[in-house]
């Protein structure tokens, strides 16, 4: 939880043929309104500084953040939560409150992790204890009432939902197996229901996702079930390397129609693994959550201070590799900064539909403004060639055949994550002859790293 070279481009398809070695096909379609672009995946996960306005307005601005994690993980002593007494929980409540505060500054809803102001963030000793611990749970209703109490006290419940355990299908959180978990999980919620009525409570926050295989979902939704314990969001993480949105959904689905139980939004509130932070891997996530209208937060796999720093490894300073300083300035954008700037700023107008490689690897995300076509490209941090259909060019004014003029922008990943890159490269247009209404072209992935858009002019 915590812890290219510049793009070729065939001239044609028929001149420079790609069919007998590309991976697979994404394919867009600019007749399938999806709806308006809401940036789903502009969420993070911590990483937001305790000390209010250090990282300035615009870096937040311009990826439209619009969702933020937190409680006070990894704030040492004097502030190790609940567990370790009052004045340690008042600490890490102060961090905690900051980063709401900063997240409602931009109008952003903010997940508050209880368990980690609880002080089970994953550095509590083999002693720590968890609500319910031998039938007791005298210490999590106190928990629990002073919580209440303290977001009441400084109004900190508009815009607030709560995740009442993070992943206690790991066991870095949560030792104590599904009973008492599910125990756990119906008397908070029915607490928080009564004594918090406007405020979303969410989960399971599980680091499995859906599966008609997997116990804890199975148990977890028939329990919510019979309990009238339902989550407002269904929440779980993609943090394993593997899966993708479209099959996650589908078992999800599936077992919701099984135990009677209703469809709600959803929220990957952690995604992508380290090395799938960078541009290709933030193109190819956008894509998946955008195509199920899910909500998204970047996991976030620094530690200590930089867990609290660095917009979730989107931004970098001078310092941040060589005697870091929690409270310094100076912040530059890396790569995959860029790529969420464009995400946010450059696709406006309605999102249309759009399908990955059947292999999985590529993956494209596509609105249509009222200026261009926007195509935000990238590959699951892999290399070799594959290609994109975008059909219906009619359907924003385009002959249905002829020549396209497309331009490319690439987004490098130069410096890694404390790299800075200002901007992404302008790599030039390239024209295509299409029929049928349709064009494809060939994508080049020749680094693990590199993302790409593709525009082109509506008439």
């Amino acid at each position: 939880m915590y812890p290219l070279l510049p793009l070729l481009l065939a001239v044609s398809v028929a001149c420079n043929p790609v069919e007998k070695r590309v991976s697979g096909t994404s394919v867009v379609n600019l007749n399938d309104n999806t709806g308006t672009p809401g940036h789903l995946a502009s969420g993070i996960l911590y990483g937001i500084p305790d000390t209010p306005n250090e990282i300035p307005d615009h870096f937040y601005t311009d990826i439209g953040f619009n969702y933020a994690r937190a409680g006070g993980a990894q704030v040492g002593a004097p502030g190790r939560g609940w567990i370790w007494g009052l004045s340690e929980y008042k600490v890490r409540f102060a961090s905690a409150l900051s980063n709401y505060k900063t997240a409602r500054k931009y109008n952003a809803p903010f997940i508050f992790l209880i368990h980690d102001l609880w002080g089970a963030d994953g550095t509590q000793n083999s002693s720590a204890p968890y609500p319910g611990d031998n039938g007791d749970w005298t210490s999590w209703d106190k928990y629990l009432t002073q919580w209440i109490s303290d977001m009441k006290a400084n109004s900190a419940t508009a815009g607030l939902s709560v995740d009442i355990w993070n992943e206690p299908d790991l066991g870095a959180f949560w030792t104590r197996g599904q009973s008492q978990y599910l125990q756990m999980w119906g008397r908070t919620y029915h607490r928080l229901r009564t004594d918090l009525p406007g405020v979303q409570l969410i989960g399971p926050a599980y680091a499995g996702q859906p599966s008609t295989s997997n116990t804890w979902w199975t148990s977890y939704l028939s329990f919510v079930k019979s309990n009238a314990s339902v989550p407002d969001q269904y929440v779980w993480h993609m943090e394993g390397g593997g899966g993708d949105m479209q099959g996650a959904n589908s078992a999800l689905q599936t077992m919701l129609n099984t135990y009677g139980l209703p469809n709600k939004p959803l929220n990957i509130d952690e995604y992508a693994t380290y090395n799938e932070e960078c541009p290709s891997g933030a193109a190819w996530w956008i894509s998946q959550l955008e195509r199920v209208n899910a909500i998204g937060l970047r996991g976030n796999w620094l530690s200590g201070n930089q867990l609290h720093d660095f917009m979730a490894s989107l931004i970098s300073k001078p310092d941040a590799t060589s005697n870091y300083s929690p409270t310094s300035g100076g912040y530059f954008p890396n790569g995959e900064f860029q790529v969420y700037k464009y995400y946010n700023k450059n696709m406006t107008g309605h999102r249309v539909g759009s399908l990955p490689s059947a292999d999985l690897k590529l993956d494209t995300y596509a609105t249509v403004g009222t200026d261009k076509v926007r195509v935000l490209t990238g590959v699951r941090i892999t290399t070799g060639t594959w290609q994109i259909t975008i059909n219906g060019l009619s359907s924003v004014g385009l002959p249905s055949s002829g020549s396209l003029s497309i331009h490319t922008w690439g987004f490098p990943f130069t410096g890694g994550h404390f790299g800075q890159v200002d901007a992404p490269n302008d790599l030039g247009y390239y024209s295509h002859d299409y029929s049928g209404d349709s064009v494809t072209f060939p994508v080049y992935q020749t680094d693990t790293s590199t993302a790409y858009a593709f525009e082109f002019a509506v008439n």
